[in-house]
């Protein structure tokens, strides 16, 4: 078994059989060793960033929040449709109760109504009666029967009775969390829309320190320069990506998807910032909250937030190649996870500073931009 497999075998049970111990000991390992190198870069970026000014820190501080509720809401969202099909299923359940206890009624009504017509003596008169005992026998096992009968049946109503009331109890306790679920996800909603506020004022302030498009540039620059850093150390210190169980990364030319379906706002090469810098990937319009999806095979390398990129996943495929997913709303995928081609890793936004939703997205040889559209259909 490769190492990928064994990766897909912890991370994502790709693999019906189950794992040795000493396999899941070393797939562990091996995505600890990818986690500590990791987390070791972002260490040093963030300590690179502390030359950044106030309102970068604080931008990076309220994305990051903002990234968080929407996440805490993604749960409550999820919570509160489990809670709502969990009610859908105790009504339907209290309906079939409801039609039970009907038919349950119905027949004691019928047993009720025949020992009313024959008396209550009925059986005393079978007895002084001067049948043969053989028929007298019957009689009385008969009647025996019927009182049995309707014992049970009355033990069978009580019981439905216990059931619908065991029901309803149920469906007020989802109604009672479905409506707490609801206020916390308008607090959550709330939460959202103050740091959206908050981001703004930032985003402003930001803009105007840049008094000059030099500073603009200079900025672009900056950006742009980390990114490379970042790539390059990526590159440099993560352990051999290993084998993937696919064909490899570059005979997919002309074959990708685009990672979001929307128009193409920016290309590859062409001039921004009066032509002192170029694109190094493209810019996709697709409105915010849109499924970012994973173009290929690979394993994340990167999950966190970064100047210029906002929030932004790597994903590491083989023979050198990574794709780059920037600008997002919130990181749907950890350092060290696999994802396959279509997977949904991020949701649109506009992280970053940027000042409309849509995807920043790269690909890259051996650090070095490529042209994306190359890569798909």
């Amino acid at each position: 078994m490769d190492r990928c497999r064994r990766f897909l075998l912890l991370l994502m049970l790709a693999v019906a059989q189950p794992a040795t111990a000493d396999e899941r000991a070393r797939a562990e390992a091996e995505l600890e060793a990818v986690r500590e190198r990791i987390e070791a870069l972002q260490a040093e970026l963030r300590q690179e960033g502390q030359r950044r000014s106030r309102a970068e820190k604080q931008l990076r501080e309220i994305e990051t929040a903002e990234q968080e509720a929407r996440r805490r809401l993604q749960e409550l969202q999820r919570q509160s449709q489990a809670a709502a099909r969990r009610q859908a299923e105790l009504r339907g359940q209290e309906q079939a109760q409801q039609a039970e206890l009907q038919a349950q009624r119905a027949a004691l009504a019928g047993q009720l109504r025949m020992a009313y017509i024959n008396g209550d003596a009925e059986w005393l008169r079978v007895v002084l009666s001067q049948q043969q005992p053989a028929l007298l026998g019957r009689r009385m096992t008969y009647y025996g029967y019927l009182s049995r009968q309707r014992q049970a049946a009355i033990e069978q109503l009580r019981g439905v009775l216990a059931q619908i009331a065991t029901t309803q109890q149920q469906i007020q306790e989802q109604m009672q969390r479905l409506a707490q679920l609801q206020a916390a996800a308008a607090d959550q909603l709330e939460d959202i829309a103050n740091t959206r506020a908050d981001r703004a004022r930032v985003v402003a302030r930001i803009r105007a320190d840049m008094a000059t498009r030099d500073q603009e540039i200079a900025a672009l620059k900056s950006q742009e320069t980390e990114l490379g850093q970042l790539v390059a150390a990526l590159a440099k210190r993560l352990p051999a990506m290993p084998d993937v169980d696919a064909e490899p990364f570059a005979g997919q030319a002309a074959s990708l998807e685009w990672p979001v379906n929307g128009p193409l706002l920016k290309s590859f090469g062409q001039a921004r910032a009066d032509g002192s810098l170029r694109w190094n990937g493209v810019l996709l319009g697709a409105p915010a909250g849109s499924e970012v999806r994973a173009v290929y095979h690979g394993r994340v390398v990167f999950s966190d937030w970064l100047a210029g990129m906002g929030l932004l996943t790597i994903v590491e495929h083989d023979g050198g190649y990574m794709s780059l997913y920037g600008h997002n709303q919130d990181l749907l995928k950890e350092v060290g996870e696999w994802v396959a081609p279509g997977e949904a890793i991020a949701h649109v936004g506009d992280s970053g500073g940027q000042a409309n939703a849509g995807l920043y997205f790269e690909i890259r040889k051996d650090g070095q931009p490529v042209d994306p559209r190359n890569w798909v259909k």
